[in-house]
């Protein structure tokens, strides 16, 4: 220890350089001195012994600077005040000794001192340096904890070392069912070999990795259940474990939508080629029936617009079907007058195929043209009345609805039935497998309808 080291300031009670340290070593030099003239007469060949508790009290509280001080001013009092008159060479020697033990003392007591306060200020910095590390950690608990997708941190055995509450709560695990087990737990038996392999292969060289883009990855609950996972990979750099978080997102709903836009996609070019085929058979029958170029536009423009109202229903349905009811309403929407329906309908909750749907919703749709233009709708004081039931019948379950319109002017049967009379009982016969029955009695029409949804 160099010198310049030695005499530093220690952090005592007392500033070392303050005049009140120097004048501690003075009055502890005083009082020592008195002591021992005081002790005198018991206490022989011992004329020191009372300076070096003064040397280490006052290094102690004062520092090395008083403490040399103290060993000065004890040596001046040993020799002039306690020595003898005529000192001997001895006397010199036992003096000389006395000094060199007192600076020792001073040396090592300060040195004591401020290897105490490094321990004092090392002490300080790890107590800082665990603070920081408890909310380091408790701030990387929060992240993990508030994620939304599953954390699964394994270390390089791929054994799992932690996990989020998500990973609880996406595999039916607990936590302590977890910690210390291999990840390959958490995916399907057939998967678990080959993803042990993978694991050894990926921890000779671990790297930021996403898995499962493709939707070949599979993890496993507890129950037994598999369901489509992506795994991002995240190597700890700073981990001296090399550890491993695996982010753990369950895909399920992305790819039943993904399937499901894919069976819609089919459906959709399946319903545009019917679509198709079916205007066209409008076109051809339509233009059979009519005579002229503008009843053809007209009959073929409604016949449009009833197949057009059926898709809007089973594309609000994302279609997977409509209700009776709303095939209807659809059909029967722009006739209402003044926010006023000339119409009622009445029946139990009847689930329509996308198929049945676009079916009737043709024939509806040619019943509410034909009651506009000569029946029930037609004037100002005629009514719709519609009404469904489920038949008790044998087989399969079976619909009949009942198309009645009051009101209206006369009718009368038509000398031959025209392409809208055969279009719906097509419909029936063909599509749907039923049957369709008009009636044109004295108050109007009246079609029976009877199909299986």
């Amino acid at each position: 220890m160099t010198l310049k080291l030695w005499l530093h300031p220690e952090r005592t009670a007392i500033r070392p350089t303050s005049p009140l340290a120097y004048l501690i070593a003075v009055a502890s030099i005083a009082l020592a001195t008195g002591l021992r003239h005081v002790l005198a007469p018991w206490i022989t060949g011992a004329q020191f012994i009372t300076f070096f508790p003064a040397i280490m009290l006052t290094v102690f509280l004062c520092g090395a600077r008083a403490g040399l001080l103290t060993v000065a001013l004890a040596a001046l009092a040993a020799r002039f005040v306690l020595g003898p008159p005529a000192p001997t060479p001895r006397d010199d020697v036992a003096l000389a000794m006395f000094i060199a033990v007192g600076l020792l003392d001073v040396l090592v007591l300060s040195a004591l001192l401020r290897s105490n306060a490094a321990l004092k200020q090392t002490l300080g910095h790890l107590r800082r340096a665990n603070q920081d590390l408890m909310a380091s950690e408790a701030r990387f608990g929060d992240l993990l904890e508030s994620a939304a997708d599953a954390m699964v941190i394994v270390d390089r055995g791929g054994v799992i070392v932690r996990v989020n509450g998500q990973t609880e709560r996406l595999f039916g695990f607990s936590r302590h069912d977890l910690v210390g087990q291999p990840v390959e737990r958490l995916i399907p038996d057939s998967h678990r070999v080959s993803h042990a392999r993978f694991v050894r292969d990926y921890m000779a060289s671990p790297q930021l990795r996403e898995m499962g883009l493709g939707g070949e990855l599979q993890g496993q609950t507890a129950s037994g259940a598999a369901f489509p996972v992506e795994v991002s990979l995240n190597p700890l750099r700073n981990s001296d474990a090399g550890l491993v978080c695996a982010v753990i997102r369950d895909i399920s709903l992305r790819k039943a939508a993904e399937d499901r836009q894919t069976l819609l996609i089919h459906e959709l070019n399946h319903r545009v080629k019917n679509t198709l085929a079916t205007v066209q058979s409008i076109a051809r029958q339509t233009l059979k029936s009519t005579g002229d170029p503008a009843a053809f536009c007209e009959a073929f423009t409604a016949r449009l617009v009833a197949l057009s109202q059926s898709h809007d229903v089973l594309t609000r349905n994302d279609w997977t079907g409509a209700t009776l009811s709303e095939v209807l309403l659809e059909q029967l929407r722009p006739y209402r007058r003044d926010h006023v329906a000339r119409f009622e309908l009445s029946g139990p909750p009847v689930s329509l195929a996308p198929r049945v749907a676009l079916a009737l919703g043709m024939v509806f749709g040619e019943l509410s043209t034909n009651a506009a233009r000569y029946g029930a709708l037609s004037n100002d004081e005629g009514r719709l009345l519609v009404e469904w039931r489920w038949l008790d019948e044998p087989g399969k379950p079976t619909v009949a609805v009942t198309w009645r319109e009051v009101g209206g002017p006369p009718v009368a049967p038509p000398s031959q039935h025209g392409f809208g009379a055969r279009l719906i009982q097509r419909s029936l016969s063909h599509e749907l497998g039923g049957s369709a029955v008009l009636t044109y009695g004295a108050e109007g029409l009246v079609c029976d309808l009877r199909f299986a949804p």
